[in-house]
């Protein structure tokens, strides 16, 4: 075959391609990888959304079993204790002031097991039924269509299931705590949070008051105790005094200590006024004379009137003599004065004497009495001692007394008046609404998980599976020349409008029978001068014209590594853009198990490939039929029932593809699938040239490989590759198509200036 002779070049084409694929690689990187991953989420949208919507779906359905669950809220403010009011702070042992403490001691309390107890046991003992009805959807609608079921929801469990859902946090920085709780049914969600605050609010009462009037009864008890204390010790103050006067002054100490401590000062007065006139009398008797006597107003007077009167006398004499009446009656004054001053120093000598007589006398009598005295307290000091000590005792517990009795009437007092720390700032309400089930955000949860898992098996099958998908991804895995890119028409049908681009229409309908075969050829719509999938086959067609640089007749072997990718649809496509090339074209059917060639173009199937391999003489006019498109003509499969495989291994198939070549330009043979049939590798051998075509998201790279692979070790030539079904959706390249729009709609517009 000319595959042979033409295996060299073909070894040496591949390692043009590695070096030229390594450049490109270079100078174009490839996207970055949250590229990737946009287009892997393009490429699985509908898996994403389908598991979005699924799991939606079961968080709806969880919701018909789910019992509404009512919420209601209540909110209390701890006050702190005003200790100063009837003089708390004294009475009570346990109050305090205001500490950062208090709101989470109350919390603690309001979580108390003891509380809920008396809670729980308060409305048991309430009237209430015996049990509530379930108010979930599938409840609702087994009671409306009278279906039996556990529609019933007994008391008890309610009331605990109640319980445990209560919830208790303060407020802030604030002195509120909020509480909360949840129940199937409304009014008992907020009787229950009422009950709730009304019981601690009572116990906080009780116990005040309990503990005010247990202070109140032990300081009585206490006050009734030092009292007796207060009369016995009385008692045993008067045993010890006897009657006899030992009484305790005001400092605390006996009468005789007093006496005697008064007898000493007075003792000590009588010596200081003894010697002080022992100290006159001493001075008298060093200088003539006593300061008593100096101190006598008539003493002084007789002085000074004997100084005049010596005055006097000077001078007169001389001049006058002794004997002058005058000088003697002068004389005579001045004896008498001095006369009276004797006699003023004899009796002033006599009383200083007096007094020392008695201050020596008085200090003697002080002194026995001093003495007596002493002795006489020194023999009671024990005994006082002890009188003084019994005394501060009964005063001391008369004190304590008198303060017992009045905290007593304190504590009577706090608790006739018992004041609560608890206020209900917000009562319980009875809800409208279900707090549960949120089905809204139950049916979010569920998209956004379902879209998580969604995701992660986009990726997992990303990874998994290694697909075809975008232009150059062929030629790139293969080193093999990629031919043409075949679009999508329904995705583009979205792209760009369809009124525009006229893609739901292809050649005219009275040329086709109804079938779904003939799609392959509608949305080229070959009529149309801007059809984007004609121009797609058009753009093919040119490269496998380019591939044949001689320009001679060819032959072509059409084919895919599984069924379904599309090959029947590009063969039949292709062989019409080659005649619109002015081409003259042959489309051979050689799938002889699943002929669609002739369904496609309307052509009798009775006389085919199946009997020229058989070896039946026929003219060609009889089984190549031509079709309504110019220059090109359809051989079809046949009938019969020969086994295929013995019918390809027939020399006649050479023989026709020759016969074939010299009438016609271009021969394409549409073959089946080539990985699990020989049916496409005994076809290729009797061609010249072979076309895989693969389909975009469909096509595995393991397969293209496998494809590639076995037409190579059978030395058969792959002139390149075509892309089939590509929509640019699916890799997230919006606007691939957009210049062709762009280009479309100008050309329509020039047209319109023009006519």
């Amino acid at each position: 075959m000319i595959e042979g002779k033409q295996s060299p070049n073909y070894q040496t084409r591949s390692d043009e391609l590695s070096l030229w694929e390594q450049s490109a690689a270079d100078d174009n990187p490839s996207p970055g990888l949250f590229v990737d991953y946009y287009r892997t989420l393009v490429r699985h949208k509908t898996l994403i959304v389908l598991a979005a919507v699924a799991c939606a779906c079961v968080a709806l359905l969880s919701q018909l079993t789910t019992q509404p669950t009512y919420r209601t809220r209540t909110s209390l403010n701890i006050q702190s204790v005003n200790s100063d009011f009837l003089n708390l702070h004294s009475v009570n042992p346990t109050s305090s002031t205001p500490s950062d403490t208090l709101v989470q001691t109350q919390v603690k309390l309001l979580q108390s097991d003891a509380l809920i107890d008396r809670v729980t046991t308060h409305l048991r003992n309430q009237p209430h039924p015996g049990f509530i009805l379930r108010n979930d959807l599938l409840s609702q609608l087994q009671r409306f269509i009278h279906l039996g079921g556990m529609t019933q929801i007994p008391y008890e469990d309610m009331l605990t299931e109640t319980a445990k859902s209560l919830k208790i946090k303060p407020m802030g920085i604030t002195q509120l705590i909020e509480i909360t709780c949840d129940s199937v049914d409304a009014t008992f969600a907020a009787n229950f949070c009422n009950a709730l605050t009304r019981e601690f609010r009572e116990i906080d009462l009780e116990s005040r008051g309990d503990e005010a009037k247990r202070t109140s009864d032990w300081l009585v008890r206490q006050a009734g105790d030092i009292r007796q204390k207060a009369e016995e010790s009385e008692k045993r103050l008067v045993a010890a005094t006897k009657g006899d006067g030992l009484i305790l002054s005001e400092q605390g100490n006996s009468v005789g200590e007093d006496g005697l401590r008064s007898m000493q000062s007075e003792l000590v007065r009588a010596r200081g006024a003894r010697m002080e006139i022992e100290a006159k009398l001493a001075t008298r008797q060093a200088a003539n004379q006593t300061a008593a006597v100096e101190e006598s107003p008539a003493y002084a007077a007789d002085k000074v009137r004997l100084s005049e009167l010596q005055t006097q006398l000077a001078a007169l004499v001389p001049p006058l003599t002794e004997s002058n009446p005058r000088v003697i009656h002068l004389r005579a004054q001045i004896h008498q004065v001095e006369e009276n001053l004797s006699k003023e120093k004899l009796a002033s000598e006599r009383k200083l004497q007096d007094e020392y007589d008695a201050a020596k006398q008085r200090e003697a009598l002080l002194v026995n009495a001093y003495s007596t005295q002493e002795s006489h307290v020194s023999s009671t000091l024990q005994r006082s001692s002890e009188v003084s000590l019994l005394r501060k005792e009964v005063e001391s517990e008369q004190q304590f007394y008198q303060t017992l009795l009045q905290r007593a009437k304190e504590a009577g007092f706090a608790s006739a008046m018992p004041a609560s720390t608890i206020r209900v700032v917000d009562a319980a309400k009875v809800p409208q609404m279900p707090a549960l089930p949120r089905r809204i955000p139950t049916i979010l949860s569920g998209l956004f998980i379902g879209g998580f898992i969604g995701l992660l098996l986009a990726f997992y099958r990303e990874r998994s599976t290694a697909l075809l998908r975008a232009p150059g991804d062929s030629e790139r895995l293969l080193r093999t020349d990629e031919l043409g890119v075949i679009p999508s028409p329904q995705p583009i049908r979205r792209l760009i409008s369809a009124r525009n681009l006229q893609l739901t229409t292809g050649i005219p309908r009275k040329t086709l029978t109804s079938g779904a075969s003939h799609a392959a050829l509608e949305t080229a719509r070959w009529n149309d001068n801007f059809s984007l999938v004609a121009e797609a086959y058009r753009n093919t067609t040119i490269s496998i014209l380019n591939s044949n640089h001689k320009r001679t007749a060819t032959s072509y072997a059409i084919s895919s590594p599984s069924a379904g990718e599309g090959k029947t649809t590009v063969t039949c496509n292709i062989g019409v853009a080659l005649s619109k090339a002015r081409l003259r074209v042959v489309l051979i059917d050689g799938d002889l198990r699943k002929p669609s060639l002739h369904q496609v173009f309307s052509v009798s199937n009775k006389i085919g490939l199946r009997q020229i391999l058989s070896g039946q003489r026929i003219p060609l006019t009889d089984f190549c039929h031509a079709t309504d498109f110019e220059n090109l003509s359809v051989i079809s499969a046949g009938s019969g029932e020969d086994t295929t495989v013995e019918l390809l291994h027939s020399k006649e198939l050479g023989k026709l593809i020759a016969q074939l070549a010299l009438q016609f330009d271009v021969i394409l043979v549409d073959t089946p699938p080539m990985l699990h049939m020989a049916d496409a590798r005994i076809i290729a051998k009797e061609v010249e040239r072979t076309i895989l075509v693969f389909r975009a998201g469909v096509t595995t790279q393991k397969d293209a490989l496998s494809a590639r692979t076995m037409l190579s070790r059978d030395e058969i030539k792959v002139v390149g590759t075509i892309l089939n079904d590509f929509n640019p959706r699916t890799t997230g390249d919006y606007g691939y198509y957009a210049s062709y729009a762009a280009y479309r709609k100008g050309s329509e517009e020039h047209a319109a200036v023009r006519s």
